[in-house]
C-alpha cells in the first residue's frame, strides 16, 4: 500500500474507506493493495466475497455483537485472531456493526484507539470500511476524529484532524497543538511549541492551574461526556454508562429533572433566574424567595451531575455546560429521519429499512414525556409543547414511512403494525389512516378497511371538524372503487399494492 503523493510515509495505518458497498469496483479499487492476503470482519456474506472463508470472522468473534464495546477486550480478540495466520497483509473491517443510534459514535471513536493499537504492534495495515449509505453526520464526524488516514482508489490520505491516542488521553493542550502544528509545518515536528519549565505552573490567565482533564483539540474525549435521551422519560448517562439518578438528598428530583431540561432547551444562551422562577415556582412566594430556592434547585442539579460547572451562572442567567462531544438523541433521532427517508426516495429500500428500524428504536416516546404538566408551560413561555408536537409528527411519519416500505415488500403484518401506530400517534392523520387502509386493502380485510375510515371520522368530529381531508377520501374511494372490479373471492385473496 502506497501513500499519495503528498502524504509522508507512515509506519502505521488506521485507514477509513468510504465507500458505497453496491459500488464494487470503487471498493477493490481502493483495497487492491490489501486484496492479496486479508483478513476480513463481517457479517455481510456479501461485502468482498473473494476473501475465503478461513479469512473471514464475524462481528461476535472479536465481541462487536453488543455495544458498548470493551477496547482492551476487542484488541486481545483481534490479535488473536490474525497471530494464527501466516502472511497477511491486511485487517480489514466492516463498520455495519458500530452504525447504532447513540452508542455508535462512542463505538467509532473506541475502535479508532484500537484498531491503531492492533497496526502498530502486528505491522499490519487496518481498514476500517463504512457504507457510506448507512452514515449519518454524528458518525461521519466520529469516523473523523478515529482514523489516521483516509483511503479511496486514488490513494492513502492523511487525515489532518486525528490525533494519536496517547496525546488524547494523556497530554496537555500545548503538546497537542505542537502536534497538530507540526503536521502542517515540518519545521515543528517533534518540537514542544511552548516553553514549559514546570507542567504545574500557571499557563496564560487560566485561573485552573491543575486540571486534571486532558484538552482536546479535533477530538472529543470520551471522559465525562453525557448521553443525553430526551425522547420518553429523560435520561441521562455520564461517560456513556454511569446513569444521572435525579433523587439527590435534600433536593426536589422533579424540579431537578425539570431544570435540567429547562437549560438543555434554552441552549447555550442560558434562560434568566426569572424565568425559571416563573416555571417552577408558578404563583407562589415572592421573587426573593424564588432565587433562594432557585440557588438550592441548582446546587442539587450540579451534585446529581457530579461536577460545579455542570450548570455555570454569568449575572442573572444560568447555563448548563454540556461537555464537548455529548450526544442527545434527537439530534441523532432527526438526522436518522433525514437519512432514510432519502434512501427511499432513491430507490434503496433495504438500507432505508435499517435506518428507519434505528432511529424507531430511538423514539421511546413524546419529549421530555415524564416532565410534571405544571411545568411545561407558564404564563408568559409555552417552551416545550412546539417541539414535542414536531417530534411527535415526525415519529408518526417515521411510522407511516416503515409501514409503506414494507408493504411493498408484501411484509402486510408487519406493515399493519407500524402503520396503526402511527394512528396512534395522531388519529385524524389523514397520510396515517390512508396508509393503515391500503395495508388493510392489500390484505384483503375489506371490513377492517372501512372501519377504519370511519375510526377517522369520529376522530375528526370529536375535534369538533365535520368534514374529511379531500386526500384521504381520495384514496378511500380508490380502493373502493377497486374492489367493485374485483369478484368475492378475489377481494379475499389478490395483494393490491398501491403506491
Amino acid at each position: 500500500m502506497t501513500d499519495s503523493t503528498d502524504s509522508p510515509a507512515r509506519t502505521e495505518i488506521n485507514a477509513a474507506l468510504f465507500c458505497h458497498y453496491a459500488d464494487t469496483a470503487f471498493v477493490t479499487g481502493a483495497l487492491r493493495d490489501c486484496l492479496g492476503a486479508p483478513f476480513l470482519i463481517t457479517d455481510d456474506d456479501t461485502l468482498l466475497p473473494q476473501i475465503p472463508p478461513e479469512r473471514r470472522c464475524r462481528f461476535a468473534t472479536l465481541g462487536l455483537d453488543a455495544l458498548p464495546v470493551e477496547p482492551a477486550d476487542a484488541f486481545h480478540k483481534a490479535r488473536a485472531q490474525v497471530s494464527g495466520l501466516s502472511g497477511l497483509d491486511a485487517i480489514l473491517i466492516d463498520m455495519s456493526w458500530a452504525l447504532t443510534a447513540m452508542m455508535g459514535v462512542a463505538a467509532i471513536e473506541t475502535w479508532g484507539m484500537v484498531a491503531e493499537q492492533v497496526s502498530s504492534e502486528t505491522g499490519l495495515p487496518v481498514v476500517s470500511i463504512y457504507n457510506q449509505d448507512r452514515l449519518i453526520e454524528e458518525q461521519l464526524q466520529a469516523a473523523l476524529r478515529a482514523h489516521q488516514q483516509f483511503i479511496a482508489p486514488s490513494g492513502l490520505y492523511e487525515n489532518p484532524y486525528w490525533m494519536p491516542r496517547e496525546l488524547l488521553t494523556a497530554s496537555t493542550l500545548d503538546e497537542q497543538l505542537g502536534f497538530m502544528l507540526g503536521r502542517v509545518v515540518p519545521d515543528f515536528a517533534g518540537q514542544t511549541f511552548f516553553r514549559t519549565f514546570d507542567k504545574a505552573a500557571a499557563r496564560g490567565a487560566s485561573p485552573h492551574w491543575l486540571d486534571e482533564d486532558s484538552a482536546t483539540m479535533g477530538a472529543t474525549g470520551a471522559h465525562g461526556r453525557w448521553q443525553i435521551h430526551c425522547l420518553g422519560q429523560l435520561r441521562v448517562y455520564i461517560d456513556g454508562h454511569r446513569a444521572v439518578d435525579w433523587r439527590t438528598e435534600g433536593g426536589a428530583p422533579k424540579k431537578t429533572k425539570t431544570l435540567f431540561a429547562y437549560l438543555l432547551n434554552a441552549g447555550e444562551k442560558g434562560a434568566h433566574a426569572d424565568q425559571i422562577g416563573e416555571l417552577l415556582w408558578q404563583d407562589t412566594g415572592t421573587e426573593k424567595t424564588k432565587r433562594s430556592r432557585l440557588h438550592h434547585t441548582v446546587a442539587m442539579l450540579r451534585k446529581a451531575l457530579d461536577s460545579q460547572e455542570a450548570v455555570l451562572r454569568n449575572g442573572d442567567y444560568y447555563r448548563l455546560n454540556v461537555p464537548r462531544g455529548s450526544l442527545i438523541d434527537v439530534t441523532t433521532f432527526e438526522q436518522l429521519c433525514r437519512r432514510g427517508l432519502s434512501l427511499a426516495r432513491h430507490g434503496q429500500e433495504d438500507l432505508a429499512l435499517s435506518v428507519y428500524f434505528e432511529a424507531e428504536r430511538l423514539y421511546a416516546g413524546d419529549l421530555f414525556e415524564d416532565l410534571p404538566r405544571e411545568y411545561l408551560v407558564t404564563e408568559t413561555e409555552d417552551w416545550i409543547m412546539p417541539r414535542r408536537t414536531w417530534l411527535r409528527e415526525m415519529a408518526m411519519r417515521l411510522h407511516f414511512d416503515l409501514s409503506k416500505l414494507l408493504r411493498r415488500y408484501r411484509r402486510h403484518g408487519e406493515a399493519l403494525k407500524w402503520a396503526l401506530r402511527a394512528v396512534a400517534i395522531d388519529p385524524t392523520s389523514e397520510a396515517a389512516n390512508a396508509e393503515t387502509m391500503r395495508v388493510f386493502h392489500a390484505m384483503g380485510r375489506t371490513d377492517a378497511m372501512h372501519r377504519q375510515y370511519r375510526q377517522y371520522r369520529t376522530a375528526l368530529a370529536d375535534l369538533g371538524e365535520s368534514k374529511e381531508g379531500v386526500e384521504i377520501r381520495a384514496v378511500y374511494d380508490e380502493l373502493c372503487r377497486s374492489l367493485d372490479r374485483l369478484t368475492p373471492s378475489q377481494r379475499k385473496t389478490k395483494e393490491l399494492v398501491l403506491r
